[in-house]
C-alpha cells in the first residue's frame, strides 16, 4: 500500500505542476509531525502501525490535491464564496460535534483554523485543504485505519473522533510548506567570486 502511493503521488506531481520540492517539504514536515502528535502526544493511533507506510507519501498526495485545486481558476474567481461556505460549514461540524459529542479539542481547532482561513491571503488552498483533510479522516476514522483517543493526554479535553477541527494541521502544514519555500526562492544568490586581476604591465 505504501508503494501503491507513492507511485500514485509521482504520477499525479508529474501532471499537475505542482513544485516537486513543496511536495518533498510537505512530506517531510507531515511525517515530523506523525511523529510528535501520534507516537510522542499520543493523540491518535494506528490500526496496523506505529506509523503505516503509505501515511508518509499520502501527506504528500494530499498537499499536491490542494496545491493543485487552488491552481484552477474557476475556483480562484470563487475563492471568497469557497471560503464562506467552508467557514459555514466547518462551523457547523463543530458546533454539532461540540453539543452532541463533547468534543472540546475539535472545537478549539476549528477555531483556530477559522482564524487562519480568514486572514489566508490564498483562501483557496487552505480551504481545499481542509475540506479534503475532513472527508479523508471521517473515512480513515470510519474505517478503523487510525483512532483518535477520548481524552487528550497532559490536557484532559474531550475529542471526538476525528475532532471537528482536525484540518487545522493541514492548513498548518500548507502555511509552513509556503512559508519555507517562499523564503528559500526569495533568499539571495551569493555573489559570484571575483577574479582578483593585476595591473596590466606598461
Amino acid at each position: 500500500l505504501g508503494l501503491a502511493t507513492v507511485a500514485l503521488l509521482w504520477q499525479i506531481a508529474r501532471g499537475s505542476g505542482v513544485d516537486r520540492g513543496s511536495i518533498v517539504c510537505a512530506v517531510l514536515l507531515a511525517t515530523c509531525g506523525e511523529v510528535v502528535f501520534s507516537l510522542i502526544w499520543g493523540l491518535y493511533t494506528y490500526q496496523h502501525a506505529l506509523i503505516p507506510l503509505y501515511v508518509p507519501p499520502g501527506h504528500g498526495l494530499f498537499y499536491c490535491l490542494a496545491a493543485y485545486a487552488a491552481r484552477q481558476v474557476w475556483l480562484q474567481r470563487r475563492e471568497e464564496s469557497l471560503r464562506r461556505w467552508v467557514l459555514f460549514l466547518g462551523s457547523a461540524i463543530a458546533a454539532v460535534s461540540l453539543f452532541f459529542f463533547g468534543d472540546t479539542w475539535g472545537f478549539l481547532w476549528w477555531l483556530g483554523a477559522a482564524a487562519l482561513l480568514l486572514r489566508a491571503e490564498r483562501p483557496v488552498l487552505l480551504s481545499a485543504c481542509f475540506v479534503l483533510t475532513t472527508l479523508m479522516e471521517w473515512a480513515g476514522t470510519g474505517f478503523g485505519s487510525w483512532t483518535w483517543h477520548p481524552v487528550v493526554p497532559g490536557l484532559g479535553l474531550s475529542s471526538a473522533n476525528p475532532p471537528a477541527g482536525v484540518g487545522i494541521l493541514y492548513v498548518a502544514l500548507d502555511l509552513l510548506v509556503v512559508l519555507i519555500v517562499g523564503a528559500k526562492s526569495h533568499r539571495p544568490e551569493a555573489l559570484p567570486a571575483t577574479a582578483e586581476t593585476s595591473p596590466a604591465g606598461g
